[in-house]
């Protein structure tokens, strides 16, 4: 079987993953009340699903939390979930990040500032062995979801139905975050989904 033919498996098994994370959240089945929760709920689900996808013998699906990927930006970057295909000692795998933020958390310019450097990233896991990435944030703060008319929020904008475009976006007065630089090579629409007092965001990174 071809690689791209794998990435459709890893692109359904991800899709099919999200949507049953998303009704057990919002249903009650699972409790989420910051990050880590976020990343082993969704990374056991993916696991469950993903071995249901493997057909052949010699294919073997894995799931791994915290994965170093050396040299982004001069450091190692730890993806929150890798997921993929084992074929004959082979990865085709995927990286994914989360972001679990509440109101009750503030700090949306950290927010909007770590989401995109966690974009940045994903999109150079690309040049280093992954086929695909995805970015996945929940949030109940309107903060992120509203259009911001000044500050950080016009920079790093989040808000719904923002169309983000290639570039180079820079925080220079952020406390905290000063004179972080990012660049996305890649066009993104932040199209949010409301349920039950959350919104959903997914972003996905090709090559």
């Amino acid at each position: 079987m071809k690689e791209k033919e794998y990435l459709a498996r890893i692109d359904k098994i991800i899709d099919l993953s999200w949507q049953i994370f998303k009704e057990q959240f919002i249903n009650g089945r699972i409790t989420i009340t910051k990050e880590a929760p976020f990343q082993h709920h969704f990374a056991n689900i993916i696991k469950t699903v993903g071995d249901l996808f493997c057909i052949k013998r010699n294919e073997l699906f894995f799931t791994d939390l915290e994965t170093k990927c050396p040299n982004i930006k001069n450091k190692n970057k730890y993806f929150d979930i890798t997921c993929g295909f084992i074929i004959n000692q082979k990865e085709i795998k995927a990286s994914l990040e989360l972001k679990f933020k509440t109101k009750l958390q503030g700090a949306q310019d950290f927010g909007r500032i770590d989401s995109y450097v966690d974009i940045e990233a994903l999109e150079q896991s690309l040049e280093r062995g992954y086929i695909t990435g995805r970015f996945f944030m929940i949030t109940d703060s309107t903060a992120y979801i509203n259009k911001s008319k000044k500050g950080v929020g016009t920079i790093f904008a989040m808000h719904k139905e923002h169309m983000s475009k290639p570039g180079i976006f820079q925080s220079k007065v952020c406390k905290g975050r000063e004179n972080v630089m990012i660049e996305l090579k890649d066009t993104y629409k932040f199209d949010w989904e409301y349920l039950r007092n959350f919104y959903f965001l997914e972003l996905k990174i090709n090559k």
